[in-house]
């Protein structure tokens, strides 16, 4: 049985290597190889498999995030002219 878990481990990423690859993995496809240690790493570290929930969950709120809803980017009237005064008074 130590010789499996001995050859699990020489194939699984440190924590520092599955934090990379799991953001690698979100951009584009891991190789077989890769991906295979990775799952290897996430089986034995549940501090990895909890960063992997949390990009994941942040990266979808970011692409569901609704960007009709934003406040507009222009000043309103109102807001125009008391700038507009106070730069005139600034100037006398």
């Amino acid at each position: 049985m130590s010789w499996i878990s001995n050859t699990l481990r020489a194939l699984s990423p440190n924590c520092k290597e599955a934090v990379r690859l799991q953001s690698d993995a979100l951009d584009h496809p891991l190789s077989p190889a890769r991906r295979l240690g990775l799952r290897i790493h996430l089986l034995l570290c549940k501090w990895c498999r909890r960063y992997g929930k949390q990009i994941s969950f942040l990266r979808k709120v970011a692409q569901d995030y609704d960007h009709e809803h934003e406040p507009p980017q222009t000043l309103p009237a109102e807001a125009r002219e008391r700038i507009q005064r106070a730069l005139k008074s600034a100037k006398n």
